[in-house]
C-alpha cells in the first residue's frame, strides 16, 4: 500500500516527541498519539500491522485479562507489542504503534496485544484488523460514556472484521450474541459447590428473549445477568461452553474443555477474578499453548495493584478494590465482596471520577443502580464517603437501609481516614475509581501511618 507523505511526517514527527518527553521523564502514553492523530486523522489505516493482532475489550475485567493474557504469552517466549502502561482508546494505541514502528510503519514484533475500549471500536478494529478478539462482557456502565450495554454492542458488532475469531462470555447473553458469522469459542463458569449467587441486584440488563421477547428462564445467576437461561417460547437459550469452570477451591479452578478437566491456579476468590482467568485461559488454549504452559505462567502471577491490593496497618487487614466510579455493576460487585467477607468492617469510598471533579456530571442514576443495600448489616460498622457528592450518598445510603450513625461524610476525599474508627472494627475496605489515585494514594499513606505502621504487604 502507498503511504502518503502526511504519513511519514506523522511517524517522524511523534518519534521526535516520544523521545523528547521521555527525556523529561514522561510516559509518552496518549499524547504523541493524539497530535499524529490531529495532524493527519487517516494515520491508522497506513500501518503495516503485525502478523497476529489480539485485541482485548469489554465493560468490566478487559485490564486485568489483556495483562494475564500478556503476562503468559511473555513466560511462554512470545515478545509481543502491548498498551500494558498506556491508553486503551485511539490516541493511546496510536502511541504504542508509532512508538514501535519503523519510519515505513512496519513492525519488528510478529504480535501485538491490544486492550481496547469497546467504545472506541468504530475507530480501531477498521484499523487493527485482530486476527483475535476477546470479549470479557458487556454491563451497564457510565450513562455519560457509554449509554447502556445494548449501544455498545452495536457499535461492537457492526465493526468487527469477519477474519476475527472471538472469545465470548458464554453466560453473558449480550455479548454473547457478538459477530454471530463469526468463529468463536465461549468460555464461562457454572454454578459452583457451595456458592452463594447474587441474584438480588437491582440490575437485570437481559431479562427478555432477544428473539421473540418472552421472558427468560434463569437456571442461576452469578450476579446481574451474568448466568445461563433459556426462552420457554422459542428455545433460544445460553450457549454450550467450550471452557468451563467447574469447581473453585484451595486456590485451584477445575475448567472443563474438549472433554477433559484442566487444573489452573486462581489469582483471587470473587467470581469476577474466576471470569477474567477462565477468559485468559480460553484464549491461550485456543491460541495454542499447553494447559501445563498456562498453568505453570499464572502460577507466579498477581492481579495488578491497581484493581486489588491488601496490607496491613494498626494491627488490621486493609483491602484496596477498584470500583469504578458511574459504573453501577462494578461497584456493586465490589459492596457484594464487602458483604461477603467475614468479620467487623469499616469501608471508605471514594467514587467520584477525577475528570469529573473538575467537569462534573449532574447526573447521579447510577448511584441509584448501585446495590448499597449489600452494606446494610453483614458486619459493616462503618461507611466513610469523600468527595463533593457525600451528601447525595447520604440520602442513598439512608434509602439502603444504612443506620445514619454508621455513615460519615467529608467533601476532601483525604480526610477520609480521619474519620476512620480502626478500634471498632477488623478489617478495613477501601473501595475507589481508578481515577482517582492521588486521593488514594494518600489514604494508602495515612493507613499505613496509623499506629506506627504494622506494614506487611501482601499485594
Amino acid at each position: 500500500m502507498k503511504k502518503p507523505l502526511r504519513f511519514y511526517i506523522s511517524v517522524a514527527g511523534a518519534k521526535l516527541i516520544i523521545k523528547l518527553m521521555r527525556l523529561m521523564h514522561r510516559n509518552a502514553t496518549n499524547l504523541p498519539g493524539e497530535i499524529a492523530l490531529i495532524f493527519y486523522p487517516k494515520l491508522l489505516r497506513y500501518f503495516e500491522m503485525p502478523e497476529t493482532v489480539i485485541a482485548v475489550t469489554g465493560t468490566n475485567g478487559k485490564t486485568t485479562v489483556s495483562n494475564l493474557i500478556g503476562e503468559i504469552l511473555t513466560k511462554n517466549g512470545y515478545d509481543h507489542i502491548n498498551n500494558s502502561f498506556g491508553g486503551n482508546v485511539d490516541t493511546g494505541i496510536a502511541s504504542i504503534l508509532l512508538d514501535n514502528c519503523t519510519l515505513s510503519g512496519k513492525f519488528k514484533k510478529d504480535t501485538a496485544l491490544f486492550e481496547m475500549d469497546e467504545r472506541s471500536a468504530p475507530r480501531l478494529l477498521p484499523y487493527l484488523r485482530p486476527d483475535w478478539l476477546v470479549c470479557t462482557n458487556l454491563q451497564r456502565d457510565s450513562m455519560k460514556r457509554n449509554a447502556h450495554p445494548e449501544f455498545i454492542f452495536r457499535i461492537l458488532n457492526e465493526n468487527i472484521p469477519d477474519k476475527t475469531k472471538l472469545i465470548l462470555n458464554g453466560d453473558d447473553l449480550i455479548s454473547g450474541r457478538l459477530a454471530l458469522n463469526n468463529k468463536r469459542a465461549y468460555f464461562g463458569i457454572s454454578k459452583l459447590e457451595n456458592e452463594q449467587t447474587t441474584e438480588d441486584n437491582i440490575i437485570c440488563d437481559i431479562s427478555d428473549c432477544p428473539q421473540c421477547g418472552t421472558k427468560l428462564d434463569f437456571s442461576f445467576r452469578h450476579y446481574n445477568h451474568i448466568g445461563r437461561a433459556v426462552c420457554p417460547k422459542c428455545g433460544f437459550s445460553s450457549p454450550e461452553i467450550d471452557y468451563d469452570m467447574k469447581s473453585a477451591e484451595n486456590g485451584k479452578a477445575v475448567i472443563s474443555s474438549k472433554g477433559s478437566e484442566e487444573t489452573y491456579p486462581l489469582l483471587n476468590n470473587r467470581i469476577t477474578d474466576y471470569y477474567n482467568v477462565t477468559a485468559a485461559v480460553a484464549f491461550c488454549r485456543e491460541f495454542g499453548l499447553s494447559e501445563k504452559q498456562i498453568a505453570d505462567s499464572l502460577q507466579s502471577m498477581n492481579i495488578v495493584s491497581s484493581r486489588y491490593e491488601s496490607f496491613r496497618a494498626c494491627g488490621k487487614e486493609v483491602i484496596v478494590s477498584l470500583a469504578k466510579g458511574q459504573n453501577p455493576v462494578a461497584c456493586s460487585g465490589v459492596c457484594d465482596f464487602v458483604r461477603r467477607e467475614p468479620g467487623k468492617k469499616a469501608v471508605i469510598m471514594i467514587l467520584e471520577d477525577l475528570y469529573d471533579s473538575k467537569r462534573t456530571s449532574e447526573n447521579i442514576a447510577w448511584i441509584y443502580e448501585t446495590d448499597f443495600e449489600f452494606l446494610k448489616g453483614n458486619g459493616v460498622e462503618q461507611i466513610i464517603v469523600g468527595g463533593k457528592r457525600a451528601a447525595d450518598y447520604i440520602v442513598r445510603l439512608l434509602l439502603a437501609g444504612i443506620d445514619r450513625d454508621k455513615i460519615f461524610t467529608c467533601t476532601d476525599e483525604k480526610d477520609t481516614v480521619k474519620l476512620l474508627k480502626p478500634e471498632k472494627v477488623d478489617k478495613i475496605m477501601v473501595m475507589y475509581d481508578l481515577f482517582n489515585v492521588e486521593s488514594l494514594n494518600s489514604i494508602k499513606s495515612q493507613l499505613r501511618q496509623l499506629g506506627n505502621g504494622d506494614n506487611n504487604e501482601n499485594s
